[in-house]
């Protein structure tokens, strides 16, 4: 079994969210230290945010994004995205599912990484900052309410989610 900050950091690197659910489990039933929970959530979550902007800069030798950056509405997309780079990343960051393709498409339309950076390193922190003392809070109601098969409860809806999901994308392939 891993130790506890290098699942929470693992964890950071595919996806903030469990990274903070799995800090607030183990503040709440090992006694890691908060601070310690999150500034490792934290990290994991530059690090994926970094490797996402990576991928969109290594996308743009790819043919098919070449062929979509020389198009005529690239550069007022660029110049948009940096204009607004603050608002449409905070929006995304706090938004389900919208950081990912705003972080390739800063890298793909050559945004400065400085400035990115910059923005996904706050927006991170205060994600962290404000999420991870509800999980803990939650998590330790749940677990005094519901004891130890109380972190099924989370893992049984997500699953669920993704298993509707794919009936619904499959049922539509077969109609």
């Amino acid at each position: 079994m891993l130790p506890a900050p290098l699942a929470i950091f693992l964890l950071g690197c595919v996806h903030e969210d469990l990274a903070i659910v799995a800090a607030g489990y183990f503040v709440v039933e090992h006694g890691l230290s908060p601070w310690l929970a999150g500034g490792i959530a934290f990290g994991g979550m530059l690090i994926n945010n970094l490797l996402l902007y990576c991928l969109g800069a290594l996308l743009r030798g790819h043919p098919w994004m070449r062929r979509w950056l020389s198009n005529r509405h690239a550069p007022t997309i660029r110049q948009r995205l940096e204009r607004h780079l603050t608002t449409t990343l905070s929006i995304a960051r706090f938004g389900h599912s919208m950081l990912m393709p705003a972080l390739v498409g800063c890298g793909s339309l050559r945004i400065p990484i400085q400035r990115v950076f910059l923005v996904i390193a706050l927006t991170a922190a205060i994600y962290t900052a404000v999420m991870l003392p509800i999980v803990i809070v939650l998590g330790a109601t749940v677990m005094r309410n519901l004891g130890n098969w109380a972190w099924m409860v989370p893992v049984a809806l997500a699953l669920g989610i993704v298993l509707w999901s794919f009936r619904r994308r499959f049922a539509r392939r077969c109609t």
